[in-house]
């Protein structure tokens, strides 16, 4: 379905309600059109900080900063070396996955930025593989249908967790979230980089998120917004934390801050996600058994089973249950 923005539900409401010649329904849409974007204008993104971690990584400098602060014992590698490899989705407007670099023509590297713990993150990492890795093979004209084993890409996979909870290990395995360790199932595994991580252009993107936290969240009207996201750059290059790239591109980092960029998929699942958990929470309040409660969100929101029951047994507070959130 298209998105309908206010300006346009409020010109077909005018025009219902009162008769209108062609340049007076012109000039309506166009004032609410105004308003509109001056509310988008002034609305600070819900995902800015993995906005900047795209926009960050698309360059080649730090995409070297960042190979090296991943692997500090490949001393030689160079920009030369790197290739983007990053899918694109061409249903929205979001990249398919945060970061992938193809390094010297062999290792597939995915970087995925994320402030909340969803350990949904490592099925999504292992898509990205298997979709980056037949895009390799594709372009090279590999025959997939040969007796002859074909040589595919290998992969490191990382997490950069910004997040306030606390992280319990430094390695998310997909057989061990979603098969429970059987060694007969599908494995994919990932490195959580967390806490007070110490190298480089990592540190620096991890310290430019805790300010971000510590005053764009806290700015309530558009005003303060706007002044928080300008205190954020101004100490994030007071502090060292990619002094270099917002200097150099200041206005191009306040756009992105300062604008909605959420995927239309992203938007809607969230929306899906809190009508069920507001779904459980009013049959608790009604008195209503866990059981009853499971049958009715499964036929009205066409759950599974096992995740009808794993929305009855999460505990997240809201604030940790945003996908892909500040």
């Amino acid at each position: 379905m298209a998105r309908r923005y206010k300006y346009e539900e409020q010109v077909v409401s005018t025009v219902a309600e009162k008769k209108l010649t062609y340049k007076e329904l012109l000039q309506e849409r166009d004032a609410y059109k105004a308003e509109n974007d001056a509310l988008k204008r002034n609305r600070v993104n819900r995902q800015a900080k993995n906005s900047v971690f795209l926009n960050l990584f698309m360059r080649k400098e730090y995409q070297l900063k960042l190979y090296k602060d991943l692997f500090p014992a490949d001393t030689t590698i160079t920009e030369d070396d790197l290739e983007l490899v990053t899918l694109d989705n061409v249903l929205t407007i979001h990249p398919y996955n945060d970061l992938g670099l193809l390094a010297r023509g062999r290792l597939i590297v995915l970087a995925e930025a994320q402030s909340t713990k969803s350990m949904n993150i490592i099925f999504r990492l292992a898509d990205y593989y298997f979709d980056s890795a037949m895009s390799y093979l594709v372009m090279r004209n590999v025959d997939l249908y040969s007796s002859v084993k074909i040589d595919i890409p290998d992969v490191e996979a990382f997490v950069i967790y910004t997040g306030k909870k606390k992280v319990e290990k430094d390695v998310l395995s997909l057989n061990q979230v979603f098969f429970g360790g059987n060694p007969d199932k599908p494995e994919f595994k990932a490195r959580i980089i967390h806490g007070d991580y110490k190298g480089g252009i990592i540190e620096e993107y991890m310290g430019f998120c805790r300010i971000w936290d510590e005053h764009v969240l806290a700015a309530k009207t558009p005003e303060q917004k706007q002044e928080a996201v300008a205190i954020t750059i101004d100490l994030c290059i007071q502090r060292g934390y990619l002094a270099e790239y917002l200097q150099a591109h200041r206005g191009e980092v306040e756009k992105i801050m300062m604008t909605m960029l959420s995927p239309e998929y992203v938007k809607m699942a969230s929306e899906r996600t809190e009508k069920i958990k507001e779904a459980i929470a009013f049959g608790r309040d009604a008195g209503m058994g866990e059981d009853q409660i499971k049958s009715v969100i499964i036929k009205r929101y066409d759950l599974t089973p096992t995740y009808a029951q794993n929305f009855l047994d999460d505990n997240s507070d809201p604030e940790d249950s945003r996908p892909w959130a500040l």
